[in-house]
């Protein structure tokens, strides 16, 4: 058992038994690398607003790096205690969360990611007890949520059309493996810390996601050529995975602290990470890494591929649903995609303005989430 190991079972002992009365220090195990926006910007700012907010009751520590778990490992080292909070992708671990799971395999066609991230964090929250009652299951709470930009190819070498694709092993995770199959390549269910090695040696010829990874995680070292034609975008991500037991043992104002700074959490990961920052870093590549952007010689080849996908998609994503126990996937995917709907609307008076749909989330969302039943 390390040191680190130690002190944060020790610390996680003392979040469980704490009282209200007493402050209480509670660590969040991060798998990104420092780097990332969710290290380097957004947990620190709101684990600072949630001591402040409880008057230093509640405090964050937070262990970035992939330190404490990987992705997968993540929802039982949260779960069990080791650590009070984590990121969760469901895509890594369908079998323990697969309501949650028919959201984010559900491809989104376009560039809207503030309707998207709000419709999934509301369908989860509002439209899901399937999804809460899973998390229940594996002692988690699942707050705070956002989906990426669309995603995009980035490989070894120049990919400007099916043919070019066909036969790549291009790393991809829940309903993206079905769509890379039908473009001819080979999918690869590799994490994102994994896509790294696999990248350098070959084991992979594409990453498919954001631009930001390929700095933050370093593919652009190996994967310097970007197909420039957006495929989809996924989501939730969940950003404050947290063990139910310390949950359980906050006040129910601390609670409503913690849903206040999801909202928050979840606005600015969506806009700043993936929009506005994920554009700043595809221009610094270019100019840093060399990283060239190639534009597809027949975009209706791919168009031809994408309506043949979203026509089977909602099918293919009730039937895996089903075969993981969901009793209405039907439900969740309908509830998803109503909300896609409205919050396209509200989307156009967010625009890029992380505060605007900060106050949406809010206002939408957590404002009329009861805590306890959570």
């Amino acid at each position: 058992m390390t040191t680190l190991y130690r002190f944060v079972l020790a610390v996680g002992m003392l979040a469980v038994s704490s009282g209200s009365a007493f402050a209480v220090d509670l660590v969040y195990g991060s798998w990104p690398p420092q780097a990332e926006y969710i290290n380097r910007v957004t947990l620190p700012k709101i684990f600072a607003g949630i001591a402040k907010d409880t008057n230093g009751a509640v405090n964050w520590k937070l262990v970035p790096g992939g330190q404490l778990a990987d992705p997968k490992s993540t929802f039982q080292a949260a779960g069990e205690g080791l650590m009070q909070a984590g990121l969760g992708i469901s895509t890594y671990v369908p079998n323990l969360v697969p309501s949650l799971n028919t959201i984010y395999s559900t491809i989104v066609f376009g560039d809207d990611v503030v309707a998207a991230t709000g419709a999934a964090v509301e369908t989860l929250s509002l439209h899901c007890p399937s999804c809460i009652a899973e998390f229940k299951k594996i002692n988690l709470v699942p707050i705070s949520g956002w989906t990426s930009s669309p995603y995009m190819l980035a490989c070894r070498e120049p990919v400007k059309s099916l043919a070019d694709l066909k036969g790549k092993r291009v790393r991809a995770t829940g309903g993206s493996t079905v769509l890379m199959s039908m473009m001819g390549a080979v999918p690869v269910a590799a994490t994102l810390p994994e896509a790294v090695s696999l990248l350098q040696r070959g084991g992979l010829e594409c990453q498919f996601g954001v631009h930001t990874w390929l700095k933050t995680f370093g593919y652009a070292d190996f994967a310097k050529y970007l197909t420039n034609y957006p495929l989809g975008l996924t989501g939730p991500a969940i950003g404050l995975m947290m063990n139910r037991d310390a949950w359980n043992k906050l006040t129910p104002e601390q609670k409503k602290i913690h849903l206040k700074y999801a909202a928050q959490e979840s606005a600015e990961l969506a806009l700043g990470q993936f929009v506005i920052e994920n554009e700043q870093i595809l221009k610094e590549l270019t100019a840093t890494k060399g990283v060239v952007v190639e534009q597809v010689t027949d975009p209706k080849d791919f168009e031809a591929v994408i309506a043949k996908y979203e026509a089977a998609q909602r099918d293919k994503n009730i039937a895996d649903a089903k075969k993981f126990g969901v009793a209405d996937p039907a439900a969740i995917i309908d509830a998803y995609a109503s909300a896609r709907k409205r919050w396209a609307g509200l989307s156009k008076g967010i625009g890029r303005d992380i505060g605007k749909f900060t106050d949406a989330i809010w206002t939408e969302v957590y404002s009329k989430v009861d805590p306890s039943q959570l």
